[in-house]
């Protein structure tokens, strides 16, 4: 019987229900999403596009953002997903007539299993690879949001790099070969002042976390507090960053391809922000699916029998919007630091997976004759 209701009939048609609303919610947040990226991108998509096929270049950009769209909705298109399914279901007498026959949940449960082991996949490839590199393919397009924020050139203000006793300041010059231009680097900080602070017109990587200092001056404080100066045609000294970190200055870390990623989780372990990403990708997998199955809940406990419980269904949509909503509540928490990494992402998929079971117990003492406060 547990196996006919992986592979069985009831199985199959549940499985074919949830599997064309999701992909028919997905579809349509995709469309409002995109309509509402280009009213506001089309200007840099046609600038782009100088000199090219407007009509490829705007099927790119649209590759791309579908890509970051995705990504960001898809816990929210399986669960509205699932509620849309099992609501039709019940409007079709689907549902009514397996009940009837005796037939569990757990068919509806197997094919969201199903549906939950593909998307699960599709989610934590976006997260941890595809996202990333749209973003960036983006980016070389030259085209939307991602390609202002994020393109390679000089900044305009001075960046500030801090570690310990000493601190680096200068204008970075973004992309594959990063440099700082216009760089003061102070040693010896003390709360009161420092030893010494070194000036040079650029600073580039040249591996194994050594820089050199081009075109230097090395101006050392004495004890009458006077700067004594030592100019440098060059000077190779060791900086606690990789180049990585100026080539990826301005995206925050859910944007960055993986590598990247860990090299910046080996450098600084504790970040916060590096390691909510860790986290949030590791457990990527496991959102669609987890989320289908609450939408599925929610939806079941707005029926008793013939009758259709209309408040309860739109007070279980509203906590299904609110389930999904925490998710970046709690998300932020674990980036600034108010909540460890762990218990950040971990905590909202506990809840979400109580939530299911709760009700599931209460739709099943309810069959079974007992009146409880579900309406």
């Amino acid at each position: 019987m547990a196996l006919r209701s992986f592979t069985g009939r009831a199985m199959r048609l549940a499985l074919r229900e949830h599997l064309t609303a999701f992909v028919s919610v997905q579809l349509v947040l995709i469309f409002i999403a995109l309509m509402i990226d280009f009213a506001d991108s089309f200007d840099s998509i046609r600038a782009a596009a100088e000199g090219q096929s407007l009509a490829w270049v705007l099927g790119q950009y649209t590759v791309y953002r579908a890509a970051d769209i995705v990504a960001r909705l898809m816990p929210v298109a399986a669960l509205l997903g699932a509620f849309i399914a099992e609501i039709r279901r019940r409007a079709l007498l689907e549902t009514v007539i397996l009940a009837s026959a005796g037939v569990s949940a757990l068919p509806t449960f197997a094919a969201l299993l199903w549906i939950g082991a593909c998307t699960g996949f599709l989610q934590w490839k976006l997260e941890r690879d595809w996202r990333p590199a749209a973003v960036f393919a983006q980016v070389a397009l030259g085209a939307g949001s991602y390609a202002e924020r994020y393109g390679p050139g000089l900044t305009d203000d001075q960046q500030w790099f801090i570690q310990d006793d000493a601190a680096i300041a200068g204008r970075v010059l973004v992309g594959p070969q990063p440099e700082l231009r216009d760089v003061s680097y102070f040693l010896g900080l003390n709360g009161q002042g420092f030893d010494r602070v070194v000036r040079a017109d650029t600073v580039r990587p040249v591996g194994g976390g050594q820089w050199v200092f081009e075109n230097a001056e090395i101006w050392t404080a004495t004890e009458g507090g006077r700067l004594i100066g030592v100019p440098e045609a060059e000077l190779e000294l060791p900086l606690w960053f990789a180049p990585n970190e100026l080539t990826y200055l301005n995206p925050t870390p859910f944007y960055l391809p993986q590598p990247v990623l860990n090299a910046r989780a080996r450098l600084d372990p504790d970040d916060p922000f590096v390691r909510t990403t860790q986290w949030r990708r590791w457990t990527a997998w496991v959102l669609p699916g987890l989320f289908a199955m609450l939408g599925a809940t929610l939806a079941m406990t707005g029926f008793r029998g013939r009758v259709t419980r209309v408040p309860i269904l739109v007070a279980m949509a509203f906590g299904g919007y609110l389930s999904t909503l925490s998710l970046k509540v709690f998300w932020a928490l674990g980036e600034q630091g108010a909540l460890a990494a762990p218990v950040a992402v971990l905590l909202p998929i506990v809840l979400a997976l109580a939530m299911i079971l709760v009700l599931q117990w209460l739709l099943n003492k309810e069959a079974r004759g007992r009146r409880l406060p579900l309406g």
